[in-house]
């Protein structure tokens, strides 16, 4: 049997991403969600996707947040400094 090209690989979803958000955005997340009627979590993958996949992200990003980080070590702010090390 040949190979068709057009066939599309099946994905196997099995790893987990958490995110820490406040009820309020949780709610606001979840209701937007059901406005545009999708799924929340499937929802929440396509948004982080899009991100990720996004070359303005990709030259911009890392930059400005390895900026941030380096301003929050030199004015000694070691608390936030932890914190969105832990969030990432």
């Amino acid at each position: 049997m040949k190979n068709n090209k057009n066939a599309k690989k099946e994905i196997s979803r099995d790893e987990y991403i958490k995110i820490r958000v406040s009820k309020e955005e949780k709610e606001l997340f979840y209701e937007y969600a059901k406005e545009v009627g999708i799924p929340p979590t499937r929802f929440a993958r396509n948004i982080l996707m899009m991100e990720a996949r996004s070359k303005i992200n990709k030259i911009i990003g890392k930059p400005v947040i390895k900026a941030y980080k380096y301003y929050l070590q030199i004015t000694n702010q070691e608390k936030e400094l932890n914190r969105i090390s832990t969030d990432e």
